[in-house]
This record gives structure tokens, C-alpha cells and sequence, in this order.
């Protein structure tokens, strides 16, 4: 289903100054996603990092640990919002561009790596592999994240008692990921998923630690307007159903995505 793009980007912009504060599963997710890379580091001997391009790099967490943990001596971060690039630190060792991602301004065979943590399933993943391929050197790696088709499961099952419209972003499939990487022509794919559930007093704060986060409902298909006091009275009637311990639980499917390009 096509996405509105602009939404996104606005959506973004809107959060930014405040994103470091409230997007705590991003942040987390980031940290799981370091870790894979400093595995790939260690395991292989052939590893290299002297070129890495980070795409939607948001306010800039990874770069101190990209910079100073992978050798990295030319670091690139792409970002279409230029909100979000305005709150990044100082940083005179990276180069960052605004741009959109699925047209990347650099050249071919560039890149020993291209990191993303969260931003695929903002995006035409098609497009974002293809332009990942071309910028790859041969034997370049590919490390991403992002949410899968699961995720926010309990809001989808309570919006589905209310109406038939699309309410929830559509999530990529993990299985379609791993076949859209080798259809593009990667090779040595791995493609593996964990769940992460955060948890809140009410569905208010649910709504509200999403939105702040930047996470909209992008497709064009997308129901459109303020949702009503009684529509949101309704959906947290229905959403009660979830509730555990006393806490409501928002479940996220998070993809994890690997793939070399060949030599």
C-alpha cells in the first residue's frame, strides 16, 4: 500500500526537539542493533567499517559509538527531516545530509556498511534495499532494524471491534523482507525478529508515547481526522481486555535484518 511521504516527514519534524526524550524503544532497539554490529566485527576477519552510512539517523545517537567503536573514518548520516539533523551535536568527523533515502546523493560501491535502526518501515523497502546495494563495495554489509507486521497487535485487534477502517500503520512481513533482500541481490541473509512490550497506566498514554515518538499511520488508505471522545471512549472500553498486573501492554515485533553484498 503506498505511503504518504510528506505525512511522515512532517510527523518528524513535529516531534524532534522532544524525540530523545520520548522515543525509548528506538533508543533501545538501537543499542540491540550496535551490538549485532559489534558482533560482526568480532566474528569476521574480514570485517570493515572505514566507510559507513547510517540512514535515518535522527538526532545522532549512534555516532559516537560508530565513530569510536568500528574505525570508522568517513561516517555519512542521511536524515529527511532537517529538524531532526538540527539536533545533532557538533560532530566534525561525520558528514550529514538531508535527503531522501530512497534516492541516496552518493556514489556506487562507497559503503563498507549501511547501518538503519527503525526507519524501513517508514519507507518503500524496495527502494531503500536497492539504493543500499548500489552504494555497498562488494563484500559490504547491510544491518538494519525495524517493526514487523505484529507489532501494536492489542490496538489493531481493539480498532477492528470499532470499525473497518485502517487505523494502524501497515508492517512489513519478516518473511518478505529476507525475499525482497535476495531478490535485490543480497547474499548470506539473515533475517530474525524478538517482540518488545512497553506497558502504561491507560490507553491515553499508550496513544500518546506513539504519536510523540514520531509513529503515524502513513498509508494512503489511512483514516483520516481527530478520532472523537466517544471513538477513543470505545477503544479503551475494548482495550481493557489486554490489561495485566494492572498495566496496559503495547507489543512491537522488531526485525532485525542482515545481508552482505557479493564480491
Amino acid at each position: 500500500m503506498p505511503l504518504e511521504y510528506q505525512a511522515i516527514k512532517n510527523s518528524f519534524n513535529r516531534v524532534a526537539k522532544n524525540y530523545s526524550e520520548n522515543a525509548v524503544l528506538q533508543q533501545e532497539v538501537l543499542s540491540r542493533l550496535l551490538e549485532r554490529l559489534s558482533d560482526e566485527k568480532n566474528i569476521s576477519a574480514e570485517f570493515q567499517s572505514k566507510a559507513l552510512l547510517e540512514l535515518g539517523c535522527g538526532p545522532g545517537w549512534s555516532f559516537d559509538e560508530l565513530s569510536n567503536g568500528f574505525a570508522t573514518e568517513q561516517l555519512t548520516a542521511i536524515d529527511f527531516s532537517e529538524n531532526m539533523l538540527a539536533q545533532i551535536p557538533n560532530h566534525k568527523h561525520v558528514k550529514t545530509i538531508l535527503s531522501d533515502v530512497h534516492e541516496l546523493p552518493l556514489e556506487d560501491e562507497g559503503q563498507d556498511v549501511v547501518f538503519s535502526n527503525m526507519m524501513l518501515h517508514w519507507c518503500n523497502e524496495s527502494d531503500v534495499f536497492k539504493e543500499s546495494f548500489r552504494v555497498l563495495k562488494p563484500n559490504g554489509l547491510l544491518l538494519m532494524s525495524c517493526l514487523g507486521e505484529t507489532s501494536l497487535f492489542e490496538l489493531k485487534q481493539a480498532w477492528s471491534e470499532i470499525d473497518s477502517e485502517t487505523h494502524i500503520h501497515d508492517f512489513p512481513a519478516l518473511h518478505s523482507l529476507g525475499d525482497l533482500l535476495l531478490k535485490t541481490g543480497f547474499t548470506q541473509v539473515v533475517v530474525n525478529a524478538e517482540v518488545i512490550t512497553l506497558t502504561y497506566d491507560n490507553l491515553r498514554s499508550l496513544m500518546s508515547d506513539i504519536k510523540a515518538s514520531g509513529g503515524q499511520n502513513a498509508m494512503e488508505n489511512r483514516s483520516k481526522g481527530l478520532m472523537s471522545k466517544e471513538k477513543l471512549y470505545q477503544l479503551s472500553k475494548i482495550y481493557e481486555q489486554f490489561r495485566e498486573d494492572g498495566r496496559l501492554p503495547a507489543s512491537y515485533e522488531i526485525i532485525y535484518l542482515r545481508a552482505k553484498k557479493p564480491e
